[in-house]
C-alpha cells in the first residue's frame, strides 16, 4: 500500500501565494503515488490509468448478476454458488468453484457459458432394459459409465440423449434377465 504525503490543511491561509507552485507539484506527486500502487501512472505523462497486472479485485454477488454488459477482464465470485467467473465483453467463462470439475477438455467452446456436471445413481432393468432419466439433465449428451451390481453379464447403453438413455443388460449366457441392478455415473456439460 503506497504512503503519500497528503495534508489537506496545506497551504494554510497565511502561507505565501508565491509557494503555490510547490503545493501544485506536491499534490500531483501525492495523487500519482496513491494511484500508482494499483494503476499504471507514470510521473512524466503517457498512457495511464489501467490496472497493474494482478491488482484488480473481484466483485461479489449472486450468480444471476453475472453479465458481460459494460465489463472487460473482471472477476466475479458468486455469493450463492461459490463459483468464480471471468466476466468480459467478449464472453463469460466459469473458471472455478467449490464444486467445479476439472477435466482435460472444454465442455463447450471458449469463451463459453458451460460447466461440467456429474450425476450418479442406481437403477434396475425390467425385461433386460430400462430407461434411465438423469435427475437434472445435461445440455449435451453426457459420458455415462455403467457397472453391474454383482453377478456376471453384460450391460450397455443405447439411445443416448441429454435427458436420458436406455440401459440394456443380458446374462453371461445371453439370456435376458428381467431384473438386473446397476450403478451409473455420468459427466456432461450444462449451460449457465
Amino acid at each position: 500500500m503506497p504512503t503519500i504525503g497528503w495534508n489537506e490543511s496545506n497551504p494554510a491561509d497565511t502561507d505565501s501565494a508565491g509557494l503555490g507552485d510547490d503545493e501544485f507539484r506536491s499534490l500531483k506527486t501525492s495523487i500519482r503515488v496513491g494511484l500508482d500502487g494499483e494503476h499504471v501512472w507514470p510521473s512524466g505523462g503517457g498512457d495511464a490509468g489501467v490496472h497493474r497486472i494482478g491488482s484488480a479485485r473481484p466483485y461479489y454477488g449472486v450468480q444471476s448478476l453475472v453479465s458481460s454488459s459494460g465489463t472487460d477482464a473482471r472477476l466475479m465470485q458468486t455469493s450463492d454458488t461459490s463459483r468464480m467467473f471471468h466476466v468480459g465483453s467478449a464472453g463469460t467463462s466459469l473458471i472455478g468453484g467449490a464444486t467445479a470439475v476439472l477435466k482435460g477438455e472444454y465442455p463447450g467452446t471458449a469463451p463459453q457459458r458451460h460447466y461440467w456436471a456429474i450425476e450418479s445413481g442406481e437403477g434396475k432393468t425390467a425385461s433386460g432394459s430400462t430407461s434411465l432419466t438423469y435427475p437434472s439433465g445435461f445440455s449435451g449428451i453426457p459420458h455415462t459409465v455403467l457397472g453391474l451390481q454383482g453377478g456376471a453379464g453384460f450391460i450397455w447403453l443405447s439411445v443416448l440423449g441429454s435427458a436420458n438413455c436406455q440401459v440394456n443388460t443380458r446374462l453371461a449366457d445371453g439370456v435376458t434377465n428381467s431384473s438386473v441392478s446397476f450403478y451409473w455415473h455420468s459427466i456432461g456439460s450444462r449451460v449457465f
